[in-house]
């Protein structure tokens, strides 16, 4: 599917068109910001979500964790070594010992500057993106009721989606056991591919991400990639080191045809990514070609 054929998620006037694309299958193109847009704020930082909304990206990608005390933050490692200036597991850790400490910038490491920003919990995160943005919860499956509990309270569960690789009976088991639907995106690769009419006729994901090694994985086949895109919106990691046959961030900011252009070719609207800005940006001009 050429992107000329397809909505370009940015232009869309509102976060309720986007979403209402997005439940009809019409393959709204969008970046998925990977932890915000962490340049120049720090990854999953309350700036890195203000700067997606500012720009209408409407999917965002964030990372969640559960501190010793019960409350959703939001961080990528299991501990709060890469990402501030502390040390600990962050299970082992409560919501105040965490917000003493400063995040550092872009995604962190040793030789990353201090910023002034805090470690935002998910509480932080509602009001922000309420009419907004939705959100790609990731590192969530296991913390799923306490998710499901906050976000269901705030009434934005058409602004959150759910993902795992869990088999079928385990996610009919958590959704039929909650009063309300919740999005849901599954992660299918040639290991789970035999359950896809199951999960299609049982769940029905508003998104599928395919996860394939080589372009031989028989997920990544016209035959499965077409049958998905009647019944789904399709999603594209494009992270570098992600499992896309290199089809990557990498070699998009070489040859954007050959990374982002080659999932847009086949349909992929939902693009995962480390360079949403650059991602737009060749879009647009992919459009007026």
């Amino acid at each position: 599917m050429a992107v000329n054929q397809q909505l370009l998620g940015w232009r869309l006037s509102n976060y309720k068109s986007f979403y209402q694309a997005l439940q009809e299958k019409l393959h709204p193109l969008t970046p998925v910001a990977h932890r915000g847009l962490w340049n120049p704020a720090p990854e999953n930082s309350l700036p890195s979500i203000q700067h997606c909304i500012d720009r209408k990206i409407y999917l965002i990608e964030l990372d969640m964790r559960l501190t010793k005390d019960g409350h959703i933050i939001l961080m990528h490692d299991a501990t709060v070594d890469r990402t501030t200036y502390g040390t600990g597991e962050i299970d082992q850790l409560t919501l105040k010992e965490i917000k003493e400490l400063s995040l550092k910038e872009l995604n962190g490491g040793p030789n990353a500057k201090i910023s002034t920003e805090k470690v935002p919990t998910l509480l932080e995160v509602l009001p922000m993106i309420k009419g907004k943005a939705m959100i790609n919860a990731d590192k969530a499956w296991d913390l799923r009721h306490e998710l499901y509990e906050l976000v269901e309270k705030h009434d934005l569960l058409d602004h959150f989606m759910l993902k795992s690789d869990k088999p079928v009976e385990q996610l009919k088991d958590f959704f039929e056991s909650k009063p309300r639907n919740m999005c849901y995106m599954h992660k299918l690769n040639d290991q789970n591919l035999h359950q896809l009419d199951l999960l299609l006729n049982e769940i029905s994901p508003i998104a599928i991400e395919l996860i394939f090694y080589t372009e031989e994985d028989e997920v990544i086949s016209e035959a499965v990639v077409s049958k998905l895109k009647n019944q789904t919106n399709l999603w594209g990691n494009a992270l570098d080191f992600a499992e896309n046959a290199r089809r990557s961030d990498a070699l998009s900011l070489l040859d954007p045809d050959k990374g982002w252009g080659w999932f847009i070719d086949r349909g992929f609207s939902l693009i995962q990514t480390n360079y949403p800005l650059q991602f737009m940006d060749y879009a647009e001009k992919k459009s007026n070609k």
